[in-house]
């Protein structure tokens, strides 16, 4: 059941900046008025393993939508590993994020409503953006006037203790369900089952 990745995501959801699911479990925020937030993020594993499988290498998409405060639950979730990832790759990461082999993931699991598996497909990462599927979205971070990006730290939802927030372009395609991509974030990331790292949302 042991388990652990390292790496880098880059995300984005339908909500304006800066979305309000993450930092205060507050209602989604739409530039088209809706709460109804449609999000979407790609995982870019440098390190990892689980019970003797190197998943070093492997990318994997996450895609949601949450009808209402995150905090209340019934999220809808779904997920894609990269087509270059071996079959015993992808079982692995599909039973880390299903929450199956615990760790935060685990701890995640409750709030989720509806699981919709795995699907297999060419995933693309970069710090400035990713696609998967049909959705695609470019990321450029907020910067202070010291010209370095803006970081939230500590929120109360959030897939890293301190990620980089920013604007995105593109479309998110999930579920049946069309949106812009608005809000953007990026982040280092370390999950495991042994690992104390926070990833509640």
């Amino acid at each position: 059941m042991a388990w652990r990745m390292k790496g880098r995501y880059v995300s984005s959801c339908s909500c304006t900046n800066v979305c309000p699911c993450p930092t205060a479990s507050a209602p989604p925020d739409n530039p088209d008025g809706t709460t109804n937030c449609w999000g979407v993020g790609v995982f870019d594993v440098r390190e990892g393993n689980a019970d003797g499988v190197d998943l070093s290498g492997v990318r994997w998409a996450l895609y949601v939508n949450f009808p209402d405060l995150v905090s209340s639950g019934n999220w809808k979730l779904g997920m894609m590993v990269d087509a270059g990832a071996s079959d015993e790759q992808a079982m692995a990461v599909g039973d880390i994020v299903s929450g199956q082999k615990g760790g935060p993931f685990g701890e995640m699991a409750p709030l989720v409503g509806e699981f919709t598996g795995v699907e297999r497909g060419p995933i693309s990462y970069s710090d400035s953006g990713a696609s998967f599927g049909n959705s695609s979205f470019t990321y450029e971070a907020l910067r202070g006037l010291d010209g370095k990006p803006t970081t939230v730290s500590n929120a109360a939802f959030g897939f890293a203790p301190v990620f980089e927030i920013g604007s995105a372009s593109g479309g998110i395609d999930i579920f049946g369900h069309q949106a812009d991509a608005s809000y953007g974030e990026v982040a280092e990331f370390e999950y495991g089952s042994e690992i104390h790292e926070q990833i509640r949302a």
